[in-house]
């Protein structure tokens, strides 16, 4: 096969196991495997959750924090929290 012909293949997209806490369940769910583009960032995984940037108190990958800047990768479990009240 030439590479002229690989051209039209779309790009395999990469899974993230996502994991959601608290109040970001509501309407949406608690885990699920998503595909997302090769190279996105938390952002934008974010912004397919429709949850603003400013709602994520603690952002997680494979169990160390990190920025919504983040690049994932292929088999990266993302875990994101809400800020969480109590007493």
């Amino acid at each position: 096969m030439s590479g002229h012909q690989r051209d039209n293949v779309a790009p395999v997209p990469m899974t993230v196991f996502v994991k959601l806490f608290a109040t970001f369940r509501v309407n949406r769910f608690p885990t699920r495997h998503m595909e997302f583009p090769v190279g996105s960032t938390v952002r934008e995984a974010l912004s397919a959750l429709a949850i603003p940037e400013q709602e994520v108190a603690i952002c997680m990958v494979n169990g160390h924090s990190k920025e919504i800047d983040h690049i994932l990768c292929d088999g990266d479990t993302l875990s994101l929290f809400p800020p969480v009240g109590g007493g």
